[in-house]
């Protein structure tokens, strides 16, 4: 996996605007409490969070994969008995669903960014937060299952079909042609 390297202004900005998390170079790593308190609609809400990831590229994607490490998101699926899913974690292991593939390149336009990429995490554990004090979601959130979440994306932007394309030939082991295609897209009310 392709390392992400911090600079001199990355590594100023963690210690100032995260003094909880702590940066080791050596291991390429970030860890320890993200804490925050922000507010959406008037809703004020802080949190803590024990959290983990090392700067590198994970597997398709262009950011880190980021666990919180002391079992809390867990817990809070246990506690409202859902499924870690609906809170946005992958595993058991803690590591969290921060945002869909293929929408990374839009979110993240030009790329990996660390200031942007931290308050994307933070803005994800206030979601996690919000929904565990107020019984809601504060904004709608992206389906977790991939087919759900791509049939979604699709539907609100058709240049992801050709990730549904992709996906289903890697499932059914065939090249399918555009009539096919769609043929399948119609089906499934994706035209």
């Amino acid at each position: 996996m392709e390392q992400i390297r911090l600079n001199e202004l990355e590594i100023n900005f963690l210690s100032e605007s995260y003094k909880g998390l702590t940066y080791n170079e050596t291991n390429n790593t970030i860890s320890g409490i993200l804490s925050f308190y922000r507010s959406y609609n008037g809703k004020k809400v802080k949190g803590k969070y024990s959290i983990e990831f090392k700067l590198e590229h994970g597997n398709n994607s262009i950011l880190p994969k980021v666990r919180e490490t002391k079992g809390k998101i867990l817990s809070i699926a246990k506690r409202k008995k859902i499924s870690r899913a609906e809170v946005h974690l992958n595993n058991e292991e803690g590591e969290m669903c921060l945002i869909f593939p293929v929408k990374e390149t839009e979110f993240y336009p030009n790329g990996f960014e660390f200031k942007r990429f931290m308050n994307h995490i933070e803005t994800h554990l206030y979601w996690v937060t919000f929904y565990d004090r107020y019984d809601k979601k504060p904004w709608k959130d992206e389906p977790h299952c991939f087919n759900d979440a791509l049939f979604l994306s699709i539907k609100e932007n058709k240049d992801y079909r050709k990730y549904l394309k992709i996906n289903l030939e890697e499932k059914l082991k065939i090249k399918l042609t555009r009539p096919e295609f769609r043929r399948y897209l119609k089906k499934n009310n994706l035209l």
